[in-house]
């Protein structure tokens, strides 16, 4: 009783992201076949037939390798690195998880750089850290100030600094090199880099960057490879902090699914390259599109963006209820003006930006 009695003491935050939401669409009466989804940002046009293949060929009658070791290895082939510097993750934010257990303790102090995704700032929050933020802003369309930044960890004596590159929601990018500078210059602290959506972005060549030892580069194949649902991230550091996390997390994190999917996923590089070509083409034409219904979304590195629209929950269930059209609101990322954008094909593209006349009152 009396540890049933301090859970009460703890504060549980919801924690919004994209994606169909099934009590929601329940009560209004919608199956997700309805839903014309803009609200995630994985590939539009993924997952490509290896990687299907792959998971529905992975065994599901015996353990999986519980080090993930072909997978790392193919991950590590991939970017030229050891396999004892790649840890497989069950998705990014598994990964992300780990690392605050790692890093942060109470009282550690942590910078992040917002607007951004929040399951890092959540777990060390959960950790006990000393929260400090960051914030990029609209005066500057969201450009994220190196600088301004390094200024801040070293004023509140930060152990620890997150970074999200190119970030959500904006698509704003830092080029990797700058990274470096900052982590040369402040060897003491971590730096956890999370570049989810680099592969589909301007910046993709990022990824095969030589990075100092305090810097920790997350990436996740789901985005890329379109497979939520199966859930593939990966982390690239120095092979003492991978020997961390592995002893950190339980046995058996990523499924034979998971390991499957990352192995094929790692030789369907042209089926990536095509993707990205495509989808940042179908960005731009998202960005011109919103510009002729008088709106103005932010410049983006990446397959999405966001627009300020006014109102942006209002007016992302007024899509959802009479379009059935999903978008993401960005209350959550403190923006409660905006809604962020994934790119898809034109023809959705379109109905979207129909919908959103119609919603908006646009000529």
């Amino acid at each position: 009783m009396p540890i049933l009695g301090n859970l009460g003491a703890l504060r549980i935050d919801r924690r919004d992201h994209g994606g169909l939401l099934q009590a929601e669409l329940c009560t209004l009466g919608i199956t997700p076949a309805d839903i014309l989804d803009f609200s995630v940002s994985c590939n539009p046009y993924g997952p490509c037939r290896e990687v299907v293949e792959a998971v529905r060929s992975a065994p599901i009658d015996q353990y999986p390798d519980p080090t993930a070791s072909e997978a790392r290895g193919a991950i590590a082939s991939s970017l030229s690195v050891d396999p004892g510097q790649v840890a497989l993750g069950n998705g990014a934010s598994e990964l992300l998880w780990t690392l605050a257990h790692i890093f942060v303790r109470p009282g550690t102090g942590v910078v992040i750089v917002e607007p951004t995704f929040s399951e890092f700032r959540t777990a060390a929050e959960r950790a006990g850290g000393r929260i400090h933020e960051w914030r990029a802003t609209s005066s500057d369309e969201f450009a994220i100030d190196l600088q301004a930044v390094e200024r801040r960890v070293r004023e509140d004596e930060a152990a620890v600094l997150y970074l999200c590159a190119p970030n959500t929601p904006t698509g704003i990018s830092i080029p990797v090199h700058d990274v470096a500078r900052l982590a040369e210059a402040n060897p003491a602290v971590v730096i956890v880099l999370d570049q989810s959506f680099l592969s589909l972005s301007e910046r993709f060549a990022d990824v095969r960057a030589k990075l100092p030892e305090n810097v920790i580069c997350i990436r996740s194949m789901t985005k890329e490879h379109a497979i939520p649902g199966i859930r593939v991230g990966y982390l690239v550091a120095a092979s003492n902090i991978v020997g961390h996390v592995e002893a950190c997390r339980a046995a058996w994190t990523t499924s034979s699914l998971t390991q499957a999917a990352a192995i094929a996923g790692c030789r369907a590089t042209d089926f990536v390259d095509r993707s990205r070509a495509t989808l940042l083409a179908d960005c731009s034409v998202l960005a011109e599109s919103l510009c002729r219904v008088g709106l103005e979304p932010v410049p983006s590195t990446t397959g999405f963006l966001i627009v300020r629209t006014g109102g942006a929950s209002s007016l992302r269930n007024r899509l959802l209820a009479t379009h059935h059209i999903l978008v993401r609101d960005c209350r959550s990322f403190g923006l409660p003006d905006y809604i962020r954008l994934a790119a898809r094909p034109e023809a959705e593209c379109e109905r979207l930006i129909g919908a959103l006349r119609q919603e908006l009152g646009r000529c």
